[in-house]
């Protein structure tokens, strides 16, 4: 088969789908990914790459539609609890991407479409090349009715390209484990397997640490919106603690957090799979992929939530409902809060009930096989298209 991935411009959004797509490259198919902003990183993986959207820079785009609309800018203020009522926010972030999906849908043909849970693009694109398309869902909210409403606003972009149509997709991929889910299911609970960029690992990094590592993660989108002077308190406090503290900050200058404690290193852009491999602990800012990384290494969590972030106390909740995490504020962040991180048994052992929950799941290489099936049962294709298991 043919199968083509879209996905928004975001690391945190392209990092978690490159398993599945390696896996569907293992058992044969061909892999196609459209993706803005980041086809270099996509490229970096070995995936064949292509940019849907050359030269977009999305956050000045989301800027200017927030200028320019001011329904918009309200709906971004209220607390996202129904992805749903965001769908003008997820119309903006798929408007520039719609055309070139749709006319790389139509020229590569494929056979299947995946998209990400915030990419409608992905599905109108699967639309007019008349192709299934399957969802795949990081967080831990359910997509019913996004979709349909996200479209509706980008109507005025799919239509004139000859779309009649925009059909739901075939099926759902959803990678938080149950224990962190609340209702019903809206898919398949598939395993999440960490892909996090490849890289030479450091010297300090192959070595054991002589005491706790704690891992200090923004993502890449938080920093833009509400920079890094949020981790000046917990710079602060970890003076005051016995543990080895690591800002996997990026490019990120730490130079606003003021002069480092010896206990804190500045570590610039780590890969986070190896790093959380060696750590007892993360602080992070609640990124889907960061906590699932976490969960993969059974390594219990701190989410800073940042003043104004109307989207990330969804996962907090979620986070802390489970028992594996604990959620904070910024200016609540102490030693005392970080040494109950480290130290607490209930956090631990739950953490350990809920990574054994995501390793029973199906793995990248059994979806793959599902995914052939279904489609073959559906007469979608048939079993010369597919390489079946």
């Amino acid at each position: 088969m043919r199968v083509l991935f879209v996905v928004v411009p975001g690391v945190g959004h392209l990092y978690p789908l490159v398993p599945l797509a390696w896996a569907f490259r293992a058992a044969g198919h061909d892999v196609l990914v459209a993706v803005a902003e980041h086809a270099d990183r996509a490229a970096a993986s070995g995936l064949t790459v292509v940019d849907p959207a050359p030269g977009l820079d999305l956050m000045a785009a989301m800027g200017q539609a927030l200028r320019e609309n001011p329904e918009l800018a309200a709906v971004v203020q209220r607390p996202m609890r129904d992805p749903a009522d965001w769908a003008a926010h997820f119309a903006a972030v798929n408007r520039p991407l719609v055309a070139g999906a749709v006319e790389l849908a139509r020229r590569w043909r494929p056979d299947l479409v995946l998209f990400d849970h915030a990419c409608t693009a992905g599905l109108i694109a699967a639309a007019a090349a008349g192709a299934p398309a399957v969802q795949q869902i990081l967080g831990v909210f359910r997509s019913r009715g996004l979709h349909e409403r996200t479209a509706a606003h980008l109507a005025d972009v799919w239509r004139p390209l000859g779309v009649t149509e925009v059909a739901p997709p075939v099926a759902t991929l959803e990678y938080m484990p149950p224990g962190m889910m609340t209702g019903e299911p809206e898919g398949r609970f598939t395993r999440f397997v960490p892909y996090t960029g490849g890289g030479v690992l450091p010297d300090w990094l192959r070595r054991r640490p002589d005491r706790p590592r704690v891992a200090v993660t923004l993502g890449t989108i938080a920093p833009q919106r509400q920079g890094i002077g949020q981790l000046a308190p917990l710079v602060a406090a970890a003076a005051e603690v016995d543990a080895e503290f690591v800002l996997a900050l990026g490019h990120l200058d730490p130079a606003p957090l003021g002069p480092l404690p010896p206990n804190v290193r500045a570590a610039g852009w780590v890969p986070l799979d190896p790093l959380l491999a060696t750590c007892a602990a993360v602080v992070h800012h609640g990124g889907a992929s960061t906590m699932l990384t976490a969960i993969t290494h059974g390594v219990p969590q701190l989410v800073i939530l940042a003043p104004g972030d109307t989207i990330r106390p969804l996962m907090g909740e979620a986070l802390r409902r489970s028992g594996a995490g604990l959620v904070a504020g910024p200016a609540e962040v102490d030693a005392a809060l970080i040494r109950r991180l480290l130290t607490d048994e209930g956090l631990r052992a739950a953490t350990g009930r809920v990574r054994a929950e995501n390793l029973a799941l199906p793995t990248p290489a059994d979806t793959v096989a599902w995914l052939e099936d279904l489609l073959v049962r559906q007469g979608t294709v048939d079993g010369s298209h597919a390489v079946l298991h």
